[in-house]
């Protein structure tokens, strides 16, 4: 395979009938090239009245900015379900599209005659996804909801917050955004089941149980420690204990020009965090005080066992550290965390978004219409997925309400239904949170997914809390099993020739591989895409990692609490007579699996189309 490939959904059409529930899951497909066709009441969707509005154009149809997001990519029809005519024209649409998108009260589509039933008997290939608050069965089915009551009936705002207030949400609407990136994923993974099957299903998509990812490790606590995470949910008004126990350093630090992430720690790369901010204070200011030991602060955790320092003294030392940061702006700290490994990013502005050097070596922003929109964050390396499309005006694919009826997808010889990824072998290299939550999505769909991870680096998850019967040992951490579920695993050392030789295999084995190290250091292994791929053209890799394998900052790493703040979702969360509190956890881990996993299901999409042919 050479040259340049359609968008992966080329061909694919979309019958979005969604409201403001729905309304990611079609803006998701639009740019892996479906043709989504949103259907719209003839005064217009709800989301085209959602602010915020350009200045001057408020309550504008066509000057939401909302609209302007969610709607790109779509093509417009209007149509009055109330009419048996018009609805009979959106059913001859239906006819021969390969997803139906609806988001209605359930019992709603029934009555209108549009339910899963009776369009399967239409068109026994449609997939028909249904996005509800609570899905369509149970005794809160047909409860009343908001966005802001689905992220409270999942747990997350319980979480988040100062503790002495009330909780809050992320300063910006979220169920909505999840459950649509679910549906969407949920999509094209059951278009891949289609093309063994040649049967459509109906997908039940719950916005509460799309929100549950973000809990983290606080899902686990109820269940093996018969409580909420200390200092948070019912709990939340205790003192929240330090991520490292005896370690008192905040999250955020409050510096000249603004505030900053901080994750200083006893654990893996955040012990190193708080020795290089020493190291640089004391470049900057001479020596710290006689009376603290003079020791490898980057090897902190090692001097207190041995008994050369105290933990009273560490704190002294971190305390020295932070006030140290505080007297310096957020672009000098971020420089020194890029050279240095620092983990303190800083907590940015919409205004700075759109002048960050590395969204601007990865092209990520687009002018359409005079407006500046985001390009879709998935690069394929031989597909380009479609970003140039603006947000449609009402009604302007009108002419296809009564256009004849186009040719049904290709129909697939029935064959038993089996799990979507059944027979699919995945190498997993990836580790903590991201990339193991990608491929627990194959294994969950029936891939055979082998973890390899490093024996002389344990994933830090292994030791992070929640224990099983509260006692630590590197396979007792829920918060591990809970992300790395469905999968075998195999221990190598990567660091020598034997190790790297059987994951070379194990990599060769593969249909998928995962990884989520640094970018090019699985190269460095022998393991890269360029290398892997040689006469094995259907060979699908997916690397993540937090700035992308390209651009000026791709070898700086991190964890989603830094995501959070560098994407601007930690700046919008908080009290504004307060610094912002961000959201709970390494919040983007929770929302950066959707786009892998989808990424995913997209290139699975188009290997089955070549095998085809």
């Amino acid at each position: 395979m050479s040259g340049e490939q359609k968008a992966p959904l080329t061909g694919i059409r979309v019958i979005d009938l969604a409201d403001l529930r729905g309304e990611m899951a079609g803006r998701a497909l639009a740019d892996l090239g479906a043709e989504v066709l949103k259907i719209e009441p003839p005064e217009g969707a709800a989301a085209r009245f959602q602010p915020p509005f350009i200045k001057g154009r408020e309550g504008d149809p066509e000057g939401s900015l909302y609209w302007a997001a969610l709607g790109r990519g779509k093509r417009s029809i209007t149509a009055d379900l109330g009419k048996q005519a018009e609805r009979e024209k959106v059913k001859n649409l239906i006819a021969s599209a390969d997803v139906l998108i609806e988001s209605s009260v359930p019992g709603t589509m029934q009555g209108l005659g549009l339910d899963y039933a009776a369009l399967r008997a239409l068109n026994p290939a449609l997939v028909y996804v249904s996005i509800t608050p609570y899905g369509q069965t149970g005794p809160q089915a047909l409860d009343p909801a908001t966005d802001l009551t689905i992220e409270a009936a999942c747990g997350i705002i319980g979480l988040q917050g100062d503790g002495d207030r009330p909780p809050l949400p992320v300063g910006f609407p979220q169920a909505a955004f999840h459950a649509g990136m679910v549906a969407a994923v949920d999509t094209v993974v059951a278009l891949n089941e289609r093309s063994r099957s040649g049967l459509g299903q109906h997908l039940d998509v719950s916005m509460q149980t799309a929100m549950m990812l973000t809990l983290m490790n606080a899902q686990g606590f109820p269940a093996v420690e018969g409580r909420d995470i200390p200092g948070y949910g019912m709990e939340r008004n205790l003192p929240r204990p330090p991520a490292t126990p005896g370690l008192d350093v905040p999250g955020m630090v409050t510096v000249a020009d603004g505030h900053v992430t901080n994750l200083m720690g006893g654990v893996g790369p955040t012990v190193r965090a708080l020795g290089e901010v020493i190291n640089w204070r004391v470049e900057v200011e001479g020596p710290m005080p006689a009376h603290l030991p003079d020791i490898d602060w980057n090897q902190w955790p090692l001097a207190r066992r041995d008994g050369r320092i105290t933990m009273e003294q560490v704190n002294e030392g971190a305390q020295i550290a932070l006030a140290f940061l505080a007297t310096r702006k957020k672009q000098e700290i971020f420089e020194r965390a890029l050279s240095h490994g620092l983990l303190n990013v800083p907590i940015m502005t919409t205004a700075e978004l759109l002048a960050d050097p590395q969204l601007e070596a990865r092209e990520l922003w687009v002018k359409i219409d005079g407006k500046t929109y985001p390009r879709p964050c998935i690069l394929m390396s031989r597909t380009k997925l479609v970003s140039d499309r603006a947000a449609p005006r009402l009604g302007e694919a009108q002419a296809l309400l009564d256009a004849p009826a186009r040719d049904a997808a290709p129909k697939v010889p029935a064959s038993p239904r089996g799990k979507p990824y059944e027979g699919i072998k995945v190498a997993d290299f990836a580790w903590v949170g991201v990339g193991p939550i990608i491929s627990k999505s194959l294994a969950d769909n029936g891939a055979t997914v082998v973890r390899i991870e490093t024996s002389r680096r344990p994933d830090v998850l292994r030791m992070a809390a929640p224990y099983h019967r509260r006692e630590f040992n590197l396979n007792s951490s829920q918060f591990m099993a809970n992300f790395n579920s469905s999968k075998l695993g195999v221990a190598l050392d990567m660091s020598s020739e034997d190790g790297r030789a059987i994951a070379r295999k194990m990599a060769d084995w593969a249909d998928v591989v995962v990884e989520s190290f640094t970018p090019g250091t699985i190269a460095n292994f022998g393991l890269g895409y360029e290398e892997l791929s040689k006469n094995r053209p259907d060979l699908i890799m997916l690397s993540t990692c937090l700035y992308g394998q390209t651009g000026p900052r791709r070898r700086f790493g991190g964890f989603g609490n830094q995501g959070a703040a560098l994407c601007g979702l930690h700046g919008i969360t908080g009290w504004p007579d307060r610094p912002p509190a961000g959201p709970y956890g390494a919040y983007t881990d929770f929302i950066a699996p959707r786009f892998g996993a989808l990424a995913l299901a997209s290139a699975e999409f188009m290997r089955i189309a070549r095998h085809r042919k």
